[in-house]
């Protein structure tokens, strides 16, 4: 059987709500392991919030965070890590710019937390759990080295203009606007500089697999360029329609009927 690097993203594409992932999907992905396929998790999550999936899914093999700002593997602790961050300086200013136009600004390095305000309210989104640690204070004082990302929520009918400001200003540093939840505009900072693909071509080298044997799963506009990447390509029925255009496969069911597990118990031929 031919062996594939499967890519999976998290939200959207195998997880519906922060931490719901069905037991059945576990129960596929390990499946598929065993059958000598390498699993690869490629999220915009953090670290912390998407080790649960690779602990279920026993997984060895690298572990891509941060929309490929950061590529570690857990099993491995001499990996070499690859990691790259937005400036200190960048963030700072701004925070300090934009201090009329948000009210919750918090930003992550590894798995620190520094925000301006710590409202349990916004844990979730902060993806705060056992693994994280929060600082609360002004920006400029407790936030001391470069870091791997940074939300902030904007005030009503400020999001697109902060995000075509620092679009326009930033030669490193990119934004967009995005809602959840009872949160309608959540402005995302991230590298310019790197994407998803970028870290899946370094994966995909270390582990010895070409466009040809790569499986790529998603849903979102942040996976768009990791879909050029595959030969087989996967979205969900709810993603994105830009997605959706350039899938080689699109279901008919969605993340919360675990469609993306049925699509590979077909693929592989998998008996439960």
């Amino acid at each position: 059987m031919k062996k594939y690097l499967i890519s999976v993203d998290l939200d959207g594409t195998i997880i519906p709500n922060v931490y719901d992932i069905s037991p059945f999907t576990i129960k596929v992905f390990n499946k598929v392991r065993e059958l000598g396929h390498k699993i690869v998790i490629t999220t915009g999550r953090p670290f912390r919030s998407s080790y649960f999936v690779y602990e279920a899914m026993n997984l060895d093999t690298p572990i891509i965070n941060y929309n490929g700002q950061l590529i570690t593997n857990p099993s491995d602790k001499t990996y070499n890590v690859k990691t790259t961050k937005l400036k200190r300086e960048d963030i700072i200013e701004i925070y300090n710019n934009e201090k009329d136009n948000f009210t919750v600004f918090f930003v992550e390095e590894f798995d620190n937390i520094y925000t301006n305000v710590d409202l349990e309210s916004v844990h979730l989104l902060m993806h705060h759990n056992s693994l994280s640690k929060i600082f609360e204070g002004d920006l400029n004082e407790i936030v001391k080295r470069d870091c791997h990302g940074s939300l902030f929520l904007a005030k009503d009918g400020k999001g697109q203009e902060i995000v075509d400001r620092i679009n326009k200003k930033y030669k490193d540093i990119g934004a967009r606007l995005w809602s959840m939840w009872e949160y309608n505009e959540i402005v995302e900072l991230h590298s310019k500089n790197i994407c998803k693909a970028d870290a899946l071509k370094i994966v995909k080298k270390e582990l010895g697999f070409n466009k040809e044997n790569t499986m790529i799963l998603g849903d979102s506009i942040n996976d768009y360029e990791l879909f050029l990447e595959g030969s087989i390509t996967v979205c969900p029925k709810n993603g994105d329609p830009r997605i959706k255009e350039i899938s080689s496969i699109v279901l008919d069911e969605d993340c919360k009927s675990d469609g993306i597990a049925k699509f590979l118990i077909k693929f592989f031929d998998i008996k439960l």
